[in-house]
């Protein structure tokens, strides 16, 4: 069993493995399904790497950070609250995400929602997020993992598809969709961003034009690097060179400017990752949607979007920061707990928010939206803290938006008592089906209609 749970636990096993099953389904020659399988796992692999050197340096900005300005309080942390899950209630999210996964592949086979969600590290954190709140309700350990893969199953197929119309409009593709669990706050900012450009005048963010003396802004890879070296260097001059020291051997701003050369290089490699991965799954998932899940359309994870939106991505990055310190300063004022802005969780939620607002409202939505959710982030901990502090989560809670707010609701359900979180996971389980037969209704009323 441990070594089922750690095949599926990894992302890049899964994405070989549909890629090895689509190949099959395909009838390619066997040179080709393994040729396919192992290059789509390194894809994968390479994508990861890319995203462990970005978040090691965005880690090491968030101690300069927290240093420099001196600042206590409880962190949002996906990692952390893992961690808080893992050591409390390690073998029920494990079987609830195990059999989510299954239930997301029968759910999208007999349902209208033909999602697959391919960011299987992101299904297992949301199998954390799940199991306190089964704790919360009272439920058994059995209890817990029927009733939790049951919401899990339901949360893969439908948060692709909250995400879907947007990523029509980004990718201009119809086939892709988008599995990361920042989703209510990227579907907000495309609402907003409808909202404040209904005009369409607004200018996409990526279509900046700089002038001739700074023309080389355009190449994306250095004014990531500029950004972040600027960044590197405030937080080092505040918190000190006595304090860099306990990080690194080297002079501070040379370590500061090898962690800012070290994000950019980590965007370049998740990009190269990225590539070689689409390369791979895209025809492959074809037989893999037509013979296990007619009409599928896969989730891909959060750096599909990072090619070609670095304006974007910085943009929304800082916006996104400047209302978590501005909501922090709130609380300070009004003596609630100080929710620390995490800084990954600003980078790629905010990052990719202004890419969903960018899409429907230009500059303005790319802008407004990120910063907006910044602030709601950085208030809904604080509420799921309230539910779950007894449970271990004082001082960390999850940091992205679907996590938080799932968290909220139905935690609010579950501390009602045993019954009511029951009904409600029977309840969610039945809306894709409800769903689908009200749609099929539909189409023969407007078939009869027709004729």
């Amino acid at each position: 069993m441990q070594f089922i749970v750690d095949l599926l636990s990894q992302p890049s096993i899964i994405a070989g493995l549909v890629v090895m099953v689509g190949l099959i389904a395909l009838k390619k020659p066997f040179t080709d399904v393994i040729g396919g399988m192992f290059r789509a796992f390194i894809g994968f692999v390479v994508l990861l790497a890319g995203t462990n050197i970005i978040v090691a340096s965005l880690n090491n900005f968030s101690r300069l950070f927290m240093k420099a300005f001196n600042m206590h309080g409880m962190i949002p942390s996906n990692e952390a609250a893992i961690g808080v899950t893992v050591a409390k209630y390690g073998t029920i999210a494990t079987f609830i995400f195990v059999f989510g996964l299954i239930l997301n592949i029968v759910l999208a086979r007999f349902t209208k929602f033909k999602y697959v969600f391919l960011s299987s590290d992101h299904a297992f954190y949301m199998a954390c997020c799940i199991t306190p709140i089964m704790v919360l309700g009272g439920l058994n350990t059995l209890e817990s993992i029927i009733f939790g893969s049951m919401i899990l199953g339901v949360i893969l197929i439908t948060f692709p598809a909250i995400a879907h119309p947007t990523m029509k409009i980004i990718t201009g593709r119809d086939d892709m969709s988008f599995a990361h669990f920042g989703t209510l706050e990227y579907w907000f900012a495309a609402k907003i961003g409808s909202m404040v450009n209904k005009d369409k005048k607004s200018k996409s963010i990526e279509d900046i034009q700089f002038p001739k003396s700074l023309e080389f802004l355009q190449d994306s890879n250095v004014s990531v690097m500029i950004v972040m070296t600027i960044l590197f260097f405030v937080v080092t001059a505040v918190a000190g060179p006595e304090y860099v020291e306990k990080l690194t051997d080297l002079n501070p701003y040379v370590w500061a400017l090898l962690q800012a050369a070290q994000f950019a290089g980590g965007i370049i490699v998740l990009v190269q990752g990225v590539n070689m991965l689409l390369t791979e799954i895209t025809p492959a998932f074809k037989g893999f949607s037509e013979k296990i899940v007619p009409n599928a359309v896969p989730g891909y994870p959060f750096a599909i979007l990072f090619k070609g939106t670095s304006n974007a991505l910085l943009a929304g990055f800082l916006v996104s920061l400047l209302g978590g310190l501005l909501s922090m300063g709130i609380q300070i004022i009004i003596g609630t707990t100080i929710v620390i802005p995490g800084i990954v969780m600003h980078f790629f939620c905010g990052g990719i928010a202004a890419i969903f607002g960018n899409a429907t409202g230009g500059r303005k939505g790319a802008l407004i939206g990120p910063f907006l959710g910044g602030i709601i982030l950085s208030f809904l901990p604080l509420v799921a803290t309230g539910l779950y502090g007894p449970l271990g989560f004082s001082a960390t809670y999850w940091s992205d938006s679907d996590f938080n707010t799932i968290g909220v609701l139905l935690g609010l359900v579950a501390k009602a008592g045993r019954l009511p979180i029951i009904i409600a996971a029977v309840v969610i389980f039945l809306v894709p089906f409800i769903a689908t037969i009200v749609s099929n209704k539909k189409k023969v009323s407007t078939s009869l209609t027709n004729k």
